[in-house]
């Protein structure tokens, strides 16, 4: 690993991507410059809530039964950061060097929507997406429209210490499926399986690139984390961005530290 200083390396970053597309697999830290705090970072939802509860499907539907308020605390508190959240110049520069065929496509943890929002057509988002829902059963998808979702929030605030109130709301807003199981939020819960089909659409996409860039990610969460490693026995270059060193820092061949926002747009000048 090198830390990328100088205008050779940059060079060097350059006649890679000349050589066939890039793929970005982003974490947390490209959407921390957005105003959202990572989950386990300072300030994030796990302070406030325990992971073991709120990211657990069981154990959400138990405090739901016993303390509903809870469930309405955290659901306000996470989509009043999603839904004040703009993509940052980071997100941008992914879209627009995606639109100049630098960029193959965007692997991302993050379930903000953000690369959405700035114009990236093609995003795999392993851990799924907060402004969608999904069948219980069969997994179609549908949008969740932002208006709604703020309606929906400021609903649950007004009914929070009446289970039965919340129950009528959330049948309304998850209606059930055609194959008759109902839609649910489409985030991926602890335990729960990725995305079959997405998860491998990513693993394609690492096996085919020739320069892999690892942004905002801490390289701790798995699948996702298996994915450089990929990438590395196929002869890609790894380019770490992250304003720290991670647990992939030793398999990078460059490493920039710093925020992406200022980072990524260097290399569509």
């Amino acid at each position: 690993m090198m830390a990328l200083t100088t205008k050779e390396d940059l060079d060097s970053i350059k006649s890679w991507l000349k050589k066939g597309k890039a793929v970005a697999l982003t974490g947390a830290g490209i959407s921390a410059e957005s105003g959202i705090p990572t989950f386990r970072g300072k300030g994030g939802l796990w302070e406030k809530y325990d992971p073991e509860i709120f990211a657990n499907a069981e154990e959400l539907l138990s405090t739901f039964r016993q303390k509903p308020e809870r469930i309405v605390d955290f659901l306000s508190d996470l989509y009043s950061l999603l839904l004040q959240a703009k993509p940052n110049p980071g997100h941008f520069a992914l879209a627009k060097m995606e639109e100049k065929g630098i960029l193959d496509c965007v692997i991302t943890q993050n379930i903000d929507d953000l690369h959405n929002l700035a114009g990236s057509r093609k995003v795999f988002e392993l851990h799924g997406n907060a402004f969608h829902l999904r069948c219980e059963k069969c997994f179609r998808r549908m949008g969740l429209d932002r208006e709604k979702l703020a309606d929906l929030i400021n609903k649950m605030n007004k009914y929070k210490n009446s289970k039965w109130k919340l129950l009528r709301l959330f049948s309304q807003f998850f209606p059930k499926c055609t194959c008759l199981a109902r839609f649910r939020i489409d985030i991926v819960l602890f335990g729960e399986m990725l995305d079959y089909d997405i998860l491998s659409k990513a693993n394609q996409a690492v096996n085919n690139c020739s320069l892999l860039f690892l942004i905002g990610t801490s390289g701790v969460v798995y699948p996702a984390a298996q994915l450089p490693f990929a990438a590395k026995e196929k002869g890609a270059k790894i380019v770490e961005i992250n304003n720290n060193p991670s647990e992939l820092s030793y398999i990078c061949d460059y490493q920039i530290l710093g925020k992406a926002g200022e980072i990524l747009p260097e290399f569509i000048k």
